[in-house]
């Protein structure tokens, strides 16, 4: 029986010729939103139901495409961890926001025990491969964050 899979991959947040300019400040609310309203983060969820909400603690029930809900327990440590976990599946997700040796900001995904889409017996893809999709929704949260920040909605205070 193969393992699930686990790999972690990271985009920096402002590459060249990215406007406008993302703050920290900024990826954060917008990954706080993420975990409230994801359907525009990931592509992948197809509905999403609050069920509680303590502000660094959240717990919805997702649907990705069209499976059956699965309960997921979100945990945001400010400016740099955002826990996102599917005990029914034993999966866990983060949105790690870092720095490198330039002081340039990189989010990183990280999974788990499992990444969806990828299903354990199929062969293990190689790096290229999970880094390119990984990658590819690293970067869909970054330009989503962005396309916010264009809109004001970043600015506002909820």
């Amino acid at each position: 029986m193969s393992k699930p899979l686990s790999f972690a991959a990271s985009r920096p947040v402002n590459p060249p010729g990215a406007t406008p300019i993302l703050t920290e400040a900024q990826v954060w609310k917008g990954l706080h939103m993420k975990a409230r309203k994801p359907m525009s983060f990931v592509p992948a969820i197809s509905s999403c139901d609050v069920v509680s909400d303590s502000g660094d603690k959240v717990v919805r029930s997702v649907r990705f495409g069209d499976a059956e809900p699965v309960l997921e327990a979100i945990e945001l440590h400010e400016a740099t961890i955002a826990y996102f976990e599917i005990s029914s599946v034993g999966a866990r997700i983060t949105n790690v926001l870092s720095y490198d040796g330039d002081n340039n900001m990189l989010l990183t995904f990280t999974f788990a025990n499992g990444i969806p889409g990828f299903e354990p017996g199929k062969g293990r893809p190689g790096a290229e491969e999970l880094n390119k999709t990984i990658g590819k929704g690293v970067e869909h949260t970054i330009e989503r964050i962005r396309q916010l920040a264009r809109e004001g909605t970043l600015d506002s205070t909820q």
